[in-house]
């Protein structure tokens, strides 16, 4: 994980490039979580279901014991690793939507700097047609004095 440097975003001027490369940190934190945490995630899992060659031969028991406590543990630990799996999915869908949402705004980013600059290019084509303004004859009207 330490592999994965932030997006510089300068002095809080973002531009298109930025944006690019936040939605490309954050499609590499969610491989992340999807490749890596994910995986140790299954082989806990599996740890968690125990040696089958050494099965228990209490009735009823968890790999902390057979007393009530262990039990407690036990269930204690496999609703723990349920909430971690849930939160790791969860994580995951974030992290995807916020990828297109940063990819979004890229886009809309470039739409709007396209059509500022064709809107430029018409307003400067314009005045470049346009007549020159009349020559002004006489004194001129203002500033008007009383």
């Amino acid at each position: 994980m330490g592999s994965i440097p932030p997006p510089n975003t300068g002095d809080l001027h973002v531009s298109v490039e930025d944006l690019d490369a936040a939605a490309a940190y954050v499609e590499r934190l969610k491989q992340y979580v999807d490749d890596t945490i994910s995986y140790e995630m299954e082989r806990i899992k599996e740890r968690m279901k125990g040696d089958s060659n050494n099965a228990q031969t209490v009735p009823n028991g968890t790999p902390f014991g057979a007393y009530e406590d262990a039990r407690m543990q036990w269930a204690a630990l496999t609703t723990s690793t349920g909430n971690m799996e849930a939160h790791l999915a969860s994580l995951s869908q974030k992290l995807a939507a916020l990828k297109e949402g940063t990819e979004e705004i890229a886009k809309a980013f470039r739409d709007t700097e396209a059509r500022n600059s064709a809107n430029g290019k018409e307003i400067e084509r314009l005045l470049e047609s346009a007549a020159p303004p009349p020559t002004a004859s006489g004194a001129p009207t203002y500033p008007y004095t009383a």
